[in-house]
């Protein structure tokens, strides 16, 4: 038996586990009602999902909407953070005195976690994750408090919680446990931890099917093994590795030179979406956290290599692989809050099936769903510095069969072997501006 296992099977605890799964998989529900809500109201189409209300809706409407909803999620923290601040899943978990997470609280993560979603409905470019798993660890932190849950134990049932609010949000019961495994929990509570995350996630996701109803986020049919495919993965590797590690130290980079200064934040958010909305008059796409970008990408409503040399879809791709990472990093700089796992699949996908469909130009037939699928795991293992979260994640999301599971594997393996180098580079550059501070 793993050390420590015992104090995860009292009943206490396993009752602190079922109702954290359980309040996941509602506020996985509750935040994806709430995006399409913000989208409806910011956009004025009560239908469809954001590229279609795009359509819809007039150009100075689509410009403005993001713009709006910064000013309005820049009040509000605005007032959060001066008066405050908001305790994070992360901190609570790494906290050794066991005081962070107590002082989390309901009202503020959950406020927060609203503003979040009100950000991405509004079209401004960040990933939606960070309002299920924040809200979701908030609510475990209390139930840890309020049961007499250990300190090692408690950080344990916060991170599975904060795993199993992505979960229910992507129907990703699997990928969700990896997040909280890899990504949230510290060295040492791993092992254990494990044991924790799979039925919560599993919990969660059971009852996010009220909302989702057990389909994959993506319908994506499984094609079979091709030489054009294959020839596909291994051009993809290095464009993976390029733009992951490009990402990934762009986001870094603004987010230690974003404001600071709270009064401007109304202002440098509402700026940094007006540059979303106006760039996307000319990509639609690249609005929002990039769910409606990879589903572009995985072939819905994808135009084919028309009768140009570089057809329409191809330039719509290559602007999303260039504006996706900019725009995600300007909205970080201008200090928002949120994700960076549905911008680096908005992008990777986009790498992926741009090569695609470059390979189809030149005579080779080479499948788009594959290195799309490809593309965005190596891509968010990359920025995430997590292989296992990528491939399992990224899978779970269209389910598309095994031979798509194994490029995807392979790929994101090789993207890892040749990105790790930049890593450790990236890692001593961190440590030794922390220590020059």
């Amino acid at each position: 038996m793993v050390p420590g296992v015992r104090a995860l099977i009292r009943p206490r605890f396993l009752l602190a586990a079922a109702v954290a799964g359980v309040a996941a998989g509602l506020i996985g529900v509750a935040m994806a009602l709430l995006l399409g809500l913000f989208e409806s109201l910011f956009y004025g189409v009560s239908h469809g999902g954001l590229l279609e209300r795009l359509a819809a809706a007039p150009p100075w409407r689509r410009a403005l909407a993001p713009a709006l909803g910064g000013l309005v999620a820049g009040g509000l923290w605005w007032w959060l953070r001066a008066t405050g601040g908001v305790a994070d899943v992360e901190s609570a978990v790494a906290d050794r005195s066991g005081q962070a997470a107590p002082r989390m609280g309901l009202v503020r993560p959950f406020l927060d976690a609203v503003t979040q979603v009100l950000t991405v409905g509004a079209g401004n470019s960040v990933g939606r994750e960070g309002a299920p798993r924040l809200a979701a660890g908030a609510v475990a932190a209390r139930l840890a408090a309020r049961l007499g849950i250990g300190r090692s134990e408690g950080a344990i049932l916060i991170a599975s919680a904060a795993g199993a609010g992505l979960a229910a949000m992507y129907n990703a019961p699997l990928g969700g446990a990896a997040y909280a495994v890899e990504l949230v929990m510290v060295s040492g509570m791993r092992r254990r931890g494990a044991l924790v995350a799979v039925p919560v996630c599993l919990i969660a996701t059971l009852v996010s099917w009220l909302h989702s109803h057990g389909r994959p986020t993506f319908e994506v049919a499984s094609p079979g093994l091709s030489s054009g495919t294959v020839l596909g993965m291994v051009l993809l590797v290095p464009v993976a590795a390029v733009l992951g590690v490009g990402a990934r130290r762009l986001w870094l980079w603004m987010l230690a030179h974003r404001v600071r200064v709270l009064r401007w934040l109304p202002v440098a958010i509402g700026a940094a979406g007006l540059v979303t909305g106006l760039a996307s008059l000319w990509v639609p796409a690249i609005v929002g956290n990039g769910r409606d970008a990879m589903e572009m990408a995985l072939g819905t409503g994808l135009p084919g290599a028309s009768n140009s040399p570089v057809g329409a879809g191809l330039v719509l791709l290559v602007g999303i692989v260039v504006l996706k990472p900019v725009l995600t990093g300007l909205t970080l700089a201008a200090g928002a809050t949120g994700g960076r796992l549905a911008p680096s699949l908005a992008a990777g996908s986009s790498a992926g099936a741009a090569l695609a469909i470059a390979l189809h130009t030149c005579g080779v037939e080479a499948s788009v769903p594959v290195l799309a699928i490809a593309g965005a795991g190596a891509v968010l293992a990359t920025t995430q510095r997590a292989p296992v979260f990528g491939i399992v994640f990224t899978w779970e999301l269209a389910r598309a069969g095994a031979w798509t599971l194994v490029a995807l594997f392979a790929v994101v393996v090789a993207v890892t072997l040749l990105a790790s180098p930049a890593w450790r580079r990236t890692a001593a550059s961190q440590l030794r501006t922390s220590r020059s501070r």
